[in-house]
């Protein structure tokens, strides 16, 4: 357990641990992040906790993937997406250029891979996806040592191109890595929807510029993951992270049976990969009893059920089951739901659950005394 930017204490309970600010009156003047590992296992496992919330039954289900040397290595195809606009000019292209020979090192002679450099234009460094030889290799590094920083930011020719690549047997990962915004999120998420196919995406934004809403659902849509580094000296070790996670997909086609009628997020659910577990959170007519998980564990069917102990969670499970939905909503209107009806359910939502959306607000009253109390 790691506190990232404040002091905390750790108290072992016998539900698990107890957290609390080593100064209760820290300034709130940064994001609370909270790293975590679970105690990972040979084979996929599915933790399910619920909450009764009087009229459904609220649900938090936790995918936790096996270790990664209980996986047997399964041969990849990835393709690199890099941005080479001109706001990567100086130390942002070093450093994902450094993030990207530190990827082709992760490949090895099983693996495919080919590289796609984009910014007003894009361009392939091989006209279809080669293997990952010493030769293939120095070519990619030739390759990565002639990029420079120019022009604008046009996500969707490098997309068409990673996307529109001959189909190979092996499963395709592309890895998108850039640091600007887009605007044209809707077309660009369709043409993903579209065009994805059997791929699997991965999204980078790098600094404080990227459209970081954009790159999370453009991940979720190529179900895979997003990964935000916000300070340059974190490249290195958090792409270093992202290579050995892909490295070694642990559950793929992942499906989830709740035993009845459930509205769960995400909707579209992503692979599960070593080191990385899944959260999906659901809304149900009344407790399940068991909850069965399935999916393609090195190439062959795999299933699992999980008994359901009545009760354990608390009404925080309800809260992000709420917020999910929020968003979901919110979704719909990039794609078409009108806008007012949109509005109708999420204030709905968000008056019965208290949350902060883009149609409520949280108001702070000040009960200190402004005058004496005779006055």
């Amino acid at each position: 357990i790691e506190s990232r930017h404040h002091d905390i204490d750790i108290l072992p309970t016998p539900q698990g641990y107890l957290l609390t600010l080593v100064d209760p009156d820290t300034r709130s003047d940064r994001v609370f992040a909270l790293r975590w590992t679970p105690e990972f296992g040979a084979v996929p496992e599915a933790v399910v906790t619920t909450w009764d919330g009087a009229d459904a039954t609220y649900a938090l289900a936790m995918l936790a993937p096996p270790l990664a040397t209980a996986l047997e290595p399964q041969a990849r195809e990835v393709v690199f997406v890099i941005d080479t606009s001109g706001s990567m000019a100086g130390a942002s292209l070093e450093q994902d250029a450094a993030a990207l020979r530190q990827g082709l090192g992760f490949l090895d002679e099983s693996d495919w891979f080919n590289l796609v450099e984009f910014n007003s234009d894009a361009n392939l460094l091989f006209e279809e996806s080669l293997p990952a030889t010493p030769l293939n290799r120095d070519r990619a590094d030739r390759f990565i040592a002639g990029l420079a920083a120019d022009g604008g930011t046009e996500m969707q020719p490098a997309l068409d191109l990673a996307l529109g690549l001959p189909p190979r047997d092996e499963l395709r990962q592309i890895v998108f890595i850039t640091d600007g915004s887009v605007g044209n999120e809707r077309e660009l998420l369709l043409r993903i929807g579209e065009r994805l196919g059997d791929s699997r995406l991965f999204t980078v934004s790098i600094g404080s510029a990227p459209n970081a809403w954009f790159m999370r659902k453009a991940a979720l849509v190529g179900r895979g993951s997003h990964t935000h580094i916000g300070r340059p000296e974190d490249v290195a070790p958090e792409m270093a992270a992202l290579w050995a996670r892909i490295e070694h997909p642990a559950l793929q086609n992942v499906c989830i049976d709740w035993g009845m009628e459930a509205e769960f997020y995400p909707e579209i659910v992503p692979d599960l990969y070593a080191g990385e577990p899944l959260w999906l959170y659901a809304r149900l007519p009344r407790a399940p009893r068991e909850v069965m998980v399935c999916g393609e564990l090195d190439g062959r069917y795999w299933e699992t059920t999980t008994p359901v102990a009545p009760g354990g969670g608390s009404e925080a499970i309800a809260t992000l089951w709420a917020r999910h939905k929020v968003e979901a909503l919110e979704d719909g209107r990039l794609f078409g739901a009108d806008a007012e009806e949109v509005r109708r359910q999420a204030l709905d939502i968000a008056l019965e659950f208290g949350l902060l959306t883009r149609y409520t607000a949280l108001v702070a009253v000040d009960r200190t005394p402004a005058r004496p109390a005779d006055a």
